[in-house]
């Protein structure tokens, strides 16, 4: 059984297991069955089984039968599981414990003897030795595979698991294959029919790996970050099935996203279920893999050409085999596998399916209602007509395919089926009368599909390509390209193209009456300013396109302006205002179901309530977007990640650090660094505040030499972050150096909240160093911020900075330093309310208690937010003044002691009490006595209801 691999899933059949095996602890024989199809992973749930088992004291034996192309040998699986204990345990040892029985076994199994007279004896024999083994500790017997076994071994199994249980300590555990077994195993299968057998066995079916599961396995072999989208694809091809998607995974199969390459060795595995089918059902299957993972029923009949009862009964062996199934939905048939389809479709002759692809394509023709489901025709017709070389009918179908998946928001889809269309123009003469549309439109139909299923770089080969071909006759179709080029360069990262590509457009419709892609470009060239900083310019900009949008009542154009200007009166600290222009700006877009600035005004929003202070409202609607944008399949595009930066930055600020990793790593960081900018800057600081500097170095590197424009937005973070990484570390100078660098990039634009928060990092800095002057120079910079109305953050900033003045000086009180944490606890902040706490309990002097409290709260509160270097910090304060940290701890649950309680958490592991005793170091008496206790407190009854109440409450999660 495999050992190497940690367990995924399959916690609760293990719990299962471990409830037989409590049972066979107390003196009562169990028998357990544990089936699932080939690769499912049974002998890995065996295995971890086991080891639990042998740790906590029990006794192991396991054997396995062996596939046969003959005659099986009787009794393989128990001369195994015999030949395993003799190497665990040594002759003598297993001499001993087997008693008698076992010498009488050796010489049956050809050791040194003569056979036994009768199958009785047999059982007999091996009843005694496992009952001789159990007098000593709990046995479980492992018998995998038992699909092969011989019938002797089922005889065996019949009788252990039919006898009567009391006073035995026996575990029997078997495993089979429950995928066909009716025709391949007839003799296993009337074991499993038998009522007298059944009604004493707990049988345990492995299902299939989830997504998530799936995501673990992957990632479990992978040193790095694994891509969401291709661990959905091993979802998908591998159907969850563990061994298939390792397999897929280790030879790199899942690289084309509709297709994979089988190995040699997958091949034949898949293929060898395939030589005993009848030569008709074969030839069915070969009609379904063609078809397509799925297919209709009745166009399976129609193509397949065979008689009735003949189809009817190649079905029903492909049924039976579980290679086909209907689902709900019975007329419609699926293969059981992905894997199974692919292999049989690869092993089928080129010209035989060359010809069932014609076939379906003409049917399909002549009857669209041939199809999957009401529409799905265009799809089927595409592919059957491509892959049977027919180009002209191939192209006309992947053009309507693809408006059709774009209609449905299946923009994956919509992507393979216009690159198609792009791929097989050349080859067809007149295709922009087969095709229904220009090359251009074409490519533009493309560009988009690309962008929205997460390939940018595509989107932006695509327009260029219909920029090239339009040439110069059509100003207001060349300005709109150019306009769409702008959009897909900003998605991905390239902000100076993407700016030129918007002032072409806007040069090119300069001189042309007002429209719709005119206010459009203007309302780009707007959010140009605003990204540079220009928040006012960006203002009026965006007013004008909104005007514009108004004169020639393009609905969407207005919501894009909006837009625009919301998130400028927001930057410009009208912040009720730049709310109520994206509130209408996403109600416009949902209206006319635009989703680019849909995902737009929600990540605008979510922006300017960040910058108001006003954060839960923030992650709320970000969070909501996201929300939107997962129910479309569209997280990982793009938009996806901007929502998703927007949401973790504001539950960094909020201190849900947890959280907003989570998003970040789940929507952003397998995209590129130019793509992924902001979310790796935001999960940077995470990792400062956090202590992991290595990490945070590792993430500010990759988006070192990234094109990063001039946004405010992020130079400010990014020289903010850089400065705390090297106060983190230690580095005072280099951490002035960077604040410098930052107030440099930022001081004379209009964001208030990024200078303000390098001045309060650099005063802080200037304090550590005891440069009073340095923190005079900061101070007249955040001092000249007065001129407007600020934001409470804002407010809360100038505190700090004043704060960290006097502490520059030497001259700081706690008083001061306990309003700032107070003003950052109002504000919902809890990492720099922390670090004011913990600067009032510095300063608080001979005032012990409201110093120990101060330190308190800081140190609770860094600890909760895993913000490891301010609770070291915290805690070196503590000890040099004699203070002590430690809080009364809470009660435990159910008026646990302390001791039961670690009792309790023993069990939870799988120990038993005489486990627990040698752990402790007490009598195994004591130990029961104690377990007795924690059964009272618990209200239950056993082990099993103890871990059962533990796991429901939760008690050990962390474990």
């Amino acid at each position: 059984m495999p050992h190497e691999t940690a367990l995924i899933g399959r916690r609760g059949e293990v719990a299962r297991l471990a409830a037989q095996l409590d049972d066979v602890r107390a003196g009562s024989a169990r028998t357990a069955l544990v089936a699932g199809e080939a690769g499912i992973g049974k002998s890995r749930l065996l295995a971890a089984f086991v080891a639990e088992a042998g740790a906590a004291g029990s006794h192991v034996l396991a054997g396995a039968a062996e596939e046969h192309f003959g005659a099986p040998m009787p009794y393989g699986p128990i001369l195994d599981a015999i030949e395993g204990f003799v190497r665990d345990y040594g002759p003598d040892r297993a001499a001993a414990l087997g008693g008698p029985a076992y010498g009488i076994l050796t010489k049956f199994f050809d050791l040194g003897g003569d056979p036994m007279g009768s199958q009785q004896q047999v059982f007999l024999a091996v009843r005694r030795m496992l009952d001789h083994i159990g007098g000593d500790a709990p046995v479980v017997l492992v018998l995998e595979d038992l699909h092969w076994a011989d019938p002797s071994t089922l005889d065996l199994v019949r009788h252990l698991g039919q006898a009567r249980p009391e006073g035995r300590r026996l575990l029997l555990v078997g495993s089979y294959r429950s995928v066909g077994i009716e025709r391949d195993a007839p003799l296993l299968w009337q074991l499993l029919g038998s009522p007298a057998f059944l009604r004493r066995t707990e049988r345990i079916e492995l299902g299939r790996f989830s997504l998530d599961e799936v995501r673990e396995l992957v990632s479990a072999d992978s040193a790095g970050r694994v891509d969401p989208r291709l661990v959905r694809r091993c979802f998908e091809w591998s159907s969850g099935n563990p061994f298939f998607a390792e397999q897929l995974m280790a030879a790199g199969a899942l690289a084309e996203p509709d297709s994979v390459r089988l190995s040699a060795d997958l091949m034949t595995i898949i293929l060898a279920r395939l030589h005993t089918l009848k030569p008709v059902s074969g030839q069915v299957l070969r009609v379904a893999a063609v078809a397509g993972r799925a297919m209709s029923r009745r166009l399976l009949r129609t193509v397949s050409g065979l008689p009735g009862e003949q189809l009817n009964e190649a079905l029903q062996e492909c049924f039976d085999r579980q290679m086909l199934y209907a689902g709900d939905d019975q007329d419609v048939y699926r293969f059981q596998h992905a894997l199974l389809r692919e292999a049989v479709y690869q092993s089928t002759v080129r010209d035989t399916r060359v010809d069932l692809h014609l076939a379906m394509a003409r049917a399909l023709t002549a009857d669209p209602g041939l199809g999957l489901v009401e529409g799905s025709a265009a799809a089927e017709l595409a592919s059957h007509w491509y892959l049977a070389g027919s180009w002209p009918e191939a192209l006309g179908a992947a053009v309507q395919a693809g408006r059709a998946a774009v209609r449905t928001l299946a923009f994956p889809s919509a992507e393979v089926q216009f690159q198609r269309a792009v791929e097989l123009w050349p080859r067809v003469p007149q295709a922009e009368s087969r095709a229904g549309m220009s090359r251009v439109e074409l490519l533009a139909a493309a560009a988009d599909a690309a962008r929205w299923a997460g390939h940018v770089e595509p989107a932006v080969e695509h327009i260029r390509r219909a920029v090239a071909e339009a040439g110069d006759a059509d100003p207001d179709r060349l300005g709109e390209l150019h306009e769409r080029l702008g959009s897909y360069l900003w998605e991905a990262g390239r902000r100076a193209e993407s700016l030129a590509a918007y002032r072409r457009a806007a040069a090119l419709l300069g001189d042309r009456p007002p429209s719709a892609v005119k206010a459009r470009v203007s309302a780009a060239l707007a959010l140009g300013d605003l990204q540079a900083g220009r928040y006012a310019e960006g203002r009026q900009k965006a007013d004008a396109a909104l005007a514009m949008a108004l004169d020639v009542d393009a609905v969407a154009e207005q919501g894009r302006a909006l837009n625009v200007s919301g998130l400028a009166l927001g930057m410009l600290g009208d912040a009720d205002r730049g709310v109520e222009r994206l509130r209408q700006a996403l109600e416009i877009a949902r209206s006319v179901n635009h989703l680019e600035d849909r995902f737009r005004a929600y990540g605008n929003l979510g922006l300017v309530l960040e910058n108001a202070g006003r954060l839960r409202e923030a992650a709320t609607v970000t969070t909501e977007g996201l929300e939107v944008a997962r129910q479309f399949d569209l997280a990982y595009t793009r938009q996806g990640t901007v929502l998703a930066n927007n949401a973790s930055a504001a539950l960094v600020l909020l201190g849900e650090w947890d959280e907003a990793d989570r998003i970040i790593t789940e929507v952003s960081l397998d995209r590129p660094p130019q793509e992924s900018l902001y979310p790796r800057l935001t999960l940077a600081e995470v990792r400062v505040a956090r202590g992991d500097f290595e990490g945070a170095r590792e993430l500010l590197a990759s988006i070192a030499d990234v094109e990063h424009g001039e946004d405010p937005r992020f130079l400010g973070p990014l020289h903010t972050v850089r400065a705390e990484l090297a106060l983190g570390e230690g580095d005072l100078a280099g951490a002035a150096a960077e604040v410098a660098r930052g107030l440099a990039v930022v001081r004379d634009g209009e964001n208030t909240l990024e200078l303000l928060r390098l001045c309060a990092v650099g005063m802080r800095c200037a304090a550590d160093r005891g440069d009073p002057a340095a923190g005079d120079e900061l101070a007249l910079v955040a001092g000249a911020v007065r001129r407007r109305e600020l934001t409470a953050e804002e407010q809360q900033l100038l505190s700090l900075c004043a704060a960290e003045r006097k502490r520059s000086r030497r001259a700081g009180t706690a008083e001061v330093w306990s309003q700032v944490a107070a003003g950052w606890t109002e504000l919902d902040r809890a990492y720099p309310a922390a670090y004011a706490r913990w600067r009032e309990a510095e300063v608080a002097g001979r005032d012990r208690d409201r110093a120990k409290r101060a330190a308190r709260e800081a140190h609770r509160a860094a600890k909760a937010l895993g913000a490891v270097p301010l609770a070291r910090r915290i805690e070196r304060f503590a000890a040099r003044v004699g203070m002590n940290l430690a809080e009364a701890a809470p009660p435990l649950p159910y008026g646990l002691t302390p001791t039961e309680w670690e009792i309790l958490g023993y069990l939870y592991e799988g120990h038993d009490a005489a486990r627990i005793a040698q752990m402790r170091g007490r009598s195994r008496r004591t130990v029961e006595t104690q377990i007795g206790r924690v059964f009272r407190r618990l209200g239950v009854r056993n082990a099993v209801e103890a871990v059962a109440l533990a796991r429901r409450e939760g008690f050990y999660t962390a474990a």
